[in-house]
């Protein structure tokens, strides 16, 4: 029972010990942080502490941290697995048990304005280096080290610090003859348990060869009792001769009296030997309540320290997913708020832009409407010149001249169309009001405006359950007509022409938006691979006018409409065997 006090005691004194020596470790980095003097180069909010390896001192500065300021600066306590992660600290924290090369440390921190602080380092390799003693903690400043580093301390930090080696190597020798008379004490304590398991061993041997013997005087005094049965059998036959046996009887008396005299003295040794293996016995009981005692106390004591063991462990991995935490979370705000830099850049720069846009396109229609106002005009004095010549000179001319002034009108009537078609493109996209189209109602009006054409070439054009979209009711007019008279006017020789109009729902784009995809598909001559880089130019033909007559504006009306809705289109092809063009319509 004493012995299990002894070992409880000691166990609580050192825990205590170790409790006190941890917090004075805390506070002295505290202070020292408080007395030392650092460049200008930072300018965190916070005053960064980092501790270089695994070590439970992050803990204690964690816990500080929420009491304490340094420099009237909240106190941010970090960990750094390697050397490599050490940047923007104000202090890195290392102990001497993680093996960390003080030379690289220093060469990693080199004009950062960092203070260095170890413990147990040898003498003057690190800028302040510090030692436990007892409960008290010793340190030694390198001057030289610190002010290459532009860092200085308080002229009090330097007084008590230790100024030279043999100090230094007395601190560890003092450490050190602490540490072999803390050895011996545990040592002595563990014999002492061993000599007491010892004991408890004998006590059950001699237990158990006392309760031999009472079992062997037992025996002793049934063959006693069975001799006493026989001789009063021999008393009772000797009195019948009771003449012939006096002096028989008289030697008996003697004998049964030496007899019952040795009885009751071996009565009284076996109450005696009762009486102390009863002794024994409660003796011995009270030292298996002693053993059962100690054993449930020293279970308890494994428990506890189970406990506590798991309570760091667990506390240490909280530890360390709030440290990653908080520097993922520190991480995505730092990009968030980069990103966000950018992208305002770039807004700014995109609504400058818009500007300009907007003032060019204002530019251009009115250059388009000026020039097409006044190319207008020397076109129509031609075609009145022409018409002139042609009604007053007609008998004059020959036929090769009225073949030239033909030739001169139609010149100036297709010029015409193509002015007012360059007038029309330039118009196209503009309209800001967009309605609901239900594109089979849409179709339903083309097929009645082309109706002749329709006819005159038997065409066949088919549609069903097309979608109601959200765009510029004429312009979308003038998409699908341009299609539709496309297929129709470049047909095949001597077969009926055949449009069909489905569509279908896609999905692209960076953001993944969804699109009407519309397919206008047709039996028609096909287009060239050749020409696919410039189906949609303005003005561009692909056949002589002899073949097939337009100004080669249609694509090009189709294109720019589509991309103003913020759409796409292109085409498949293959020669004599049709065309299909493709549209996007966003939904």
């Amino acid at each position: 029972m004493l012995l299990c006090l002894m070992a409880t005691q000691v166990y609580a004194q050192n825990t205590d010990n170790e409790q006190v020596k941890r917090l004075k470790r805390a506070i002295f980095i505290f202070n020292v942080a408080e007395q030392t003097f650092y460049g200008n180069t930072h300018t965190d909010l916070n005053f960064v502490i980092g501790v270089l390896g695994k070590d439970r001192t992050i803990i204690d500065l964690k816990s500080l941290a929420l009491k304490r300021k340094i420099k009237d600066k909240p106190v941010k306590v970090i960990s750094f697995n390697s050397v490599k992660d050490i940047e923007n600290a104000d202090i890195v924290y290392t102990n001497y048990e993680n093996n960390f090369d003080i030379s690289y440390v220093l060469n990693k921190i080199s004009s950062d304005n960092t203070l260095l602080i170890t413990e147990n380092y040898p003498y003057n390799s690190s800028m302040i280096n510090i030692v436990n003693v007892g409960n008290d903690f010793q340190y030694e400043i390198n001057e030289k080290l610190m002010l290459s580093n532009n860092i200085s301390t308080h002229y009090n930090l330097q007084k008590n610090a230790i100024s030279s080696i043999e100090k230094w190597k007395q601190l560890f020798q003092n450490s050190e003859n602490t540490l072999v008379k803390t050895k011996d004490k545990l040592s002595k304590v563990e014999n002492h348990v061993k000599l007491k398991d010892q004991e408890i061993e004998n006590q059950k041997k001699t237990i158990g060869t006392k309760e031999n013997l009472l079992k062997n005087k037992n025996k002793s005094l049934a063959n006693q009792k069975s001799e006493i049965n026989e001789l009063i059998s021999l008393t009772e036959l000797q009195e019948k001769k009771y003449s012939e046996k006096l002096i028989i009887e008289s030697d008996l008396e003697q004998r049964i009296l030496k007899q019952i005299d040795s009885l009751k003295n071996k009565q009284e040794q076996i109450t005696l030997s009762n009486s102390e293996i009863e002794k024994q016995r409660i003796v011995l009981a009270k030292q298996k309540e002693e053993i059962l005692d100690k054993e449930t106390k020293a279970n308890a004591i494994n428990e506890k320290l189970n406990t506590q063991r798991t309570i760091n462990y667990l506390l240490l991995a909280l530890v360390i997913f709030a440290v990653v935490l908080v520097w993922i979370l520190f991480k995505n705000y730092y990009a968030t708020k980069r990103l966000n830099t950018v992208l305002k850049e770039k807004n700014n720069k995109i609504y400058s832009q818009s500007f300009t846009l907007a003032s060019k396109n204002k530019e251009l229609e009115e250059f388009a409407y000026i020039t097409s106002h006044d190319l207008k005009e020397p076109l129509a004095t031609i075609s009145g010149l022409i018409a002139l010549l042609k009604d007053d000179y007609k008998d004059q001319l020959d036929d090769d001249a009225m073949t030239s002034m033909e030739f001169i009108d139609k010149s100036s009537e297709r010029m015409r169309t193509q002015i007012d078609d360059l007038l029309e493109y330039s118009k196209l996209g503009k309209s800001k009001e967009k309605t609901a189209i239900d594109c089979n109602d849409l179709l339903g009006e083309i097929t009645l405006d082309i109706a002749n054409a329709i006819t005159r070439f038997n065409a066949k054009i088919t549609y069903e359950n097309l979608p109601t979209v959200m765009g510029s009711k004429v312009e979308l007019r003038g998409v699908f007509q341009n299609l539709i008279n496309n297929a129709i006017k470049f047909k095949k020789p001597d077969v009926n022409p055949e449009v069909v109009i489905t569509f279908k729902t896609v999905t692209y784009g960076p953001q993944n938006s969804s699109f009407w995809q519309f397919e206008v598909a047709d039996n028609g001559i096909g287009i060239a691979q050749k020409h696919k880089s410039k189906i949609f130019s303005i003005f561009q033909r692909l056949h002589s006018r002899e073949e097939y007559e337009g100004t080669g504006i249609g694509l090009s009306f189709c294109k720019k409409i589509v991309e103003s809705l913020g759409g796409q289109i292109w085409f498949e092809s293959e020669i004599h065997k049709g065309t299909t063009f493709f549209f996007t319509i966003p939904k």
